[in-house]
């Protein structure tokens, strides 16, 4: 046996016991087992094709072709839409058109049940939230640090 392959069964038994202590004995494979190699939904990057946005709305796939769809040009098999917006359109049975809002009535942007969501005129909806005492600074403009909650 030359040196070389002495180094390389040193290595192999080497790794075996560092195996067996992390593992146990009889172990096996322990590919897809932990995180680096998790498959599927145990993975931490598994994409459950929802999205949550830096405002807490949620974003789901579309097909490309859907009025609500955007995303970058990149995107070719799909866009986002907003979940409120899609699960209004299947409850009213036509697509919005230009200038209605859907409304979150609780003002929790990730509450996407049906009695929670109201269709507005884009007017009406920005009425409500700036008749709220507090949402504008002492100049007349919308306080963007203060998410104002209806």
């Amino acid at each position: 046996m030359t040196s070389v392959e002495k180094a390389r069964e040193r290595k192999r038994k080497w790794r075996k016991r560092k195996h067996e202590l992390r593992y146990g004995k009889n172990a096996g494979n322990m590919s897809g087992r932990h995180g680096n190699h998790a498959k599927g939904s145990r993975n931490a990057r598994w994409n459950t094709k929802k999205l949550i946005t830096s405002h807490g709305y949620i974003l789901v796939r579309v097909d490309p072709s859907h009025p609500r769809a955007f995303g970058p040009p990149r995107l070719k098999s799909f866009k986002y839409a907003y979940e409120h917006d899609i699960i209004m359109e299947r409850h009213i049975g036509r697509n919005l058109v230009k200038g209605e809002v859907v409304h979150h009535k609780n003002g929790k942007c990730d509450d996407n049940r049906i009695e929670n969501l109201l269709l507005e005129t884009f007017s009406d909806h920005a009425k409500k939230h700036v008749s709220v005492p507090g949402c504008r600074d002492k100049l007349g403009r919308f306080n963007s640090k203060k998410r104002i909650r209806l």
